[in-house]
């Protein structure tokens, strides 16, 4: 679990970088979400609890809103993907695009009341944009593209850290 958990939080702070520090002007899609969505999809809950705490506090302290929204977000995303993974039995593109969609706007929604508990009354219906929507619409497409993307990292770099399992002659 230590070395999918360095994977995956090293692949977090890649993507983390290239999306807030060199495409955020132009490029509106949430490739973290996608990363703990897909970590989420897969066996080891503690590993998508270590990822999302791990990547919220990383958004958290790069941000400006309170301290705990992004992690609280990660967390939602993380329950979300997990009763997605229990109840639709996520395999395929055909029901991964809407899963990712419905957990997408579960975080919204979520990040929006916590601000709201936290006292902006008005920050339920604040910045709800047609690029918002677009937002989390092509984040949700581009889903099956950063889950093979994901595979064959996991393959070649597992490939990578194994021996070869060839007899030894002497």
């Amino acid at each position: 679990m230590i070395s999918s958990l360095l994977f995956y939080t090293l692949l977090g702070l890649g993507l983390f970088y290239l999306h807030e520090l060199l495409l955020f002007p132009q490029v509106f899609i949430r490739p973290l979400a996608i990363l703990l969505f897909y970590v989420s999809l897969k066996d080891s809950l503690p590993l998508a609890f270590a990822l999302a705490v791990l990547l919220g506090l990383l958004q958290d302290s790069y941000a400006l809103p309170p301290f705990g929204v992004h992690l609280l977000s990660s967390l939602i995303l993380v329950g979300i993907a997990r009763l997605a993974r229990r109840t639709f039995l996520v395999k395929n593109s055909v029901f991964l695009i809407p899963a990712m969609l419905l957990a997408l706007v579960f975080q919204e929604l979520g990040v929006r009341l916590i601000f709201t508990i936290l006292g902006s009354w008005e920050a339920f219906l604040v910045d709800l944009s047609w690029t918002r929507g677009v937002e989390l619409i092509v984040t949700a497409l581009l889903t099956p593209v950063f889950f093979s993307l994901f595979r064959s990292l996991e393959y070649h770099l597992g490939r990578v850290g194994r021996r070869s399992r060839a007899p030894t002659t002497w």
